[in-house]
């Protein structure tokens, strides 16, 4: 999602939207935003951006975005971003605009200020706050373009958290609505595969939805290539690795099946050494220890 498109679908930032000058190429600050974030403690659940753009007169702005996905309550979130907030202007010198999208579940949740007060002394930060569930059952309903699409994804990945089957129905219902939605082939191909990374399937159903998507492309004479082609290159080292190791258990064969593209081409050259399958489940806990 590109950081126009993220502020033309926020209702709580038009005028942020309004005032920034879009034909000039945004510039990112991830290194110094590392320097502020990293002192505040881990960063899990929640995506940072921090970018230096110009405002349509001219001066210089640099904004932070905060996207916040975890879905248990925190008491002190506005403290938190209003710490963000300082520490950029500490550490870098510069005044920062800061955006926040809530991307969780939690209904009626949306702090958009952080206020210290004692007596004729007072601080305050208020911000622009966009909840992604709310605006996705009111306006944007019916919208369909690609920053919602992500939104709607991230929605539903957290609402199927535990629930397997729910997970695979959203999935399925979001990947076949992208061919009436007018996106192109490679279009499809990098919507799937951002899907792919945001609602990861059980095995079973991962092949179950590769089935579906084959059948439904036959049908409409659509022979997109997306990123379901992942599962067709496990199929292709499975039986490969049956050639060399002899017929897998079906532990095994999940194993290889839930592997990313990328350890699968890695997996590709390596069975060619390969004698038995104790090599194979050597290499697959070799990668399982580094990737945790």
């Amino acid at each position: 999602m590109t950081s126009r498109a993220a502020a033309s679908r926020s209702p709580a930032s038009p005028q942020v939207y309004a005032a920034i000058d879009w034909s000039c190429e945004l510039e990112w600050c991830d290194k110094k935003l590392s320097q502020v974030i990293g002192q505040s403690g881990k960063r899990n659940c929640r995506v940072d951006v921090l970018v230096k753009g110009r405002l349509l007169t001219g001066e210089e702005q640099w904004i932070f975005v905060h996207l916040e996905i975890q879905s248990s309550h925190e008491e002190g979130f506005a403290s938190r971003i209003s710490l963000y907030n300082a520490g950029i202007y500490w550490i870098c010198q510069r005044r920062v605009l800061t955006l926040v999208v809530l991307a969780d579940l939690r209904r009626g949740w949306a702090p958009d200020e952080d206020v210290f007060q004692v007596g004729p002394f007072e601080s305050r930060l208020k911000f622009p706050v966009c909840k992604l569930i709310d605006h996705l059952e009111t306006d944007w309903r019916d919208d369909h373009s690609l920053p919602v699409l992500v939104a709607r994804a991230q929605i539903e990945a957290l609402r199927t958290a535990r629930d397997p089957e729910g997970r695979y129905r959203a999935k399925r219902n979001l990947v076949l609505g992208l061919y009436d939605l007018g996106y192109n082939e490679d279009e499809i191909r990098d919507i799937v595969g951002l899907l792919d990374w945001m609602m990861h399937l059980r095995v079973d159903l991962d092949r179950e939805l590769t089935r579906e998507i084959t059948e439904f492309e036959e049908a409409r004479k659509m022979p997109y290539i997306t990123s379901f082609e992942r599962v067709g290159r496990a199929s292709i080292v499975s039986s490969q690795l049956a050639e060399v190791c002899g017929t897998l258990p079906q532990e095994d064969e999940d194993r290889v099946y839930g592997l990313p593209a990328a350890a699968l081409e890695q997996l590709a050259k390596a069975l060619l050494r390969f004698r038995s399958l104790d090599d194979l489940h050597d290499w697959l806990d070799r990668h399982a220890a580094s990737a945790a």
